[in-house]
């Protein structure tokens, strides 16, 4: 298995990348995006996994971890940096797409707008078109002002509080984990690109709520080949209700897999059950849904942030395909 952490100029970011080579690489790359306080680092565990017969890709997103970029943040310009960097990277190829948290968003995005890159698509712990209203945090980093002096005044405790609140999970997230998205999150670069992706996806909502202006935002259609949300049961921002309807939308081959036992960062609190389930759904071979992976023994616990979206779209009744949940487990 080689490993390769590299500076890559695509569009207007200059992207910090980790990419992983397996033997053989003509199966489709993979492109994983992180969420928020995260950086690239979170798919340290399973992109080795990930990288047999394909390239995975593994970019910290623009303006945040190692990758420089300016703006503007909102979705579609992000968007078109995300596929400057796939052209750059695959070059006529179609990739396949996994996205956590704000990169479950944008990967949402990018098969909305670049259907042309995108053959199979993985959400998992992100909203599609809608957000509970407990998901608080998004309204409060859309202030001006206040978010960066809480940032300043305590950063490390605002990432160690994001984990604190959406981790569920029995086994606690390594040390050398933490300490790099604390490092990462006290940098004042990254604070203001993090705190402009919020605002930039949330204030023109909340200025058409003050409005009172009920005009859904049109929102691209998602297409790929195969799609699958995948969520972490305990997450106590995003409610599987959360996942249920981004499956909703994403119409009847959609296929949900639920993890118990795991909160909003289902990547790092329960990698095997993560890695079976990907290398299912991204193998070329004839399993049309994710299969259960070995039951493994797990401690039972009780049922990020993402772009504020609209409510979902009423459409026709849809035949659905059934959810399926994971047998409790236990992460390596």
């Amino acid at each position: 298995m080689r490993e390769q952490v590299r500076t890559v100029p695509a569009g207007s970011t200059s992207f910090l990348l980790r990419e992983q080579r397996g033997e053989g690489t003509d199966g489709t790359p993979v492109l994983l995006l992180h969420g928020v306080p995260e950086t690239a680092s979170v798919w340290n565990v399973l992109a080795p996994q990930l990288a047999k017969g394909r390239r995975v890709l593994a970019p910290d997103l623009p303006g945040l971890g190692g990758s420089s970029y300016t703006g503007p943040y909102d979705v579609p310009s992000l968007v078109a940096e995300l596929a400057a960097l796939v052209e750059s990277e695959a070059p006529g190829q179609k990739i396949d797409v996994v996205g956590h948290d704000w990169g479950g968003s944008l990967a949402l995005a990018l098969a909305g707008a670049r259907p042309d890159l995108v053959r199979r698509l993985v959400v998992a712990n992100a909203p599609y078109r809608s957000v509970p209203a407990r998901a608080l945090h998004i309204p409060f980093f859309a202030l001006p002002l206040l978010p960066e002096l809480l940032f300043k005044a305590g950063g490390r405790r605002v990432v160690d509080a994001a984990f604190a609140i959406g981790w569920k999970a029995t086994t606690p997230l390594s040390a050398e984990a933490l300490a790099e998205y604390r490092a990462a999150y006290t940098r004042s670069s990254v604070v203001q690109a993090m705190l402009d992706y919020y605002r930039a996806a949330a204030r023109p909502r909340i200025a058409r709520l003050v409005r009172r202006d009920k005009t859904p935002t049109p929102v691209p259609r998602v297409t790929a080949e195969k799609a699958l949300v995948l969520w972490g049961a305990a997450d106590p921002i995003l409610p599987v209700s959360t996942g249920e309807s981004v499956q909703r939308d994403l119409g009847a081959s959609c296929v949900m897999v639920t993890v118990p036992g795991a909160g909003h960062f289902v990547i790092e609190e329960a990698p095997d059950v993560v890695a079976d389930v990907l290398l299912d759904f991204l193998s070329d071979g004839q399993g049309a849904t994710p299969a259960a992976p070995p039951e493994r023994e797990h401690a039972p616990l009780e049922p990020p942030p993402a772009v504020l979206e609209q409510p979902p779209l009423k459409a026709p009744a849809k035949k659905r395909a059934p959810s399926k949940r994971i047998p409790p487990s236990t992460s390596a």
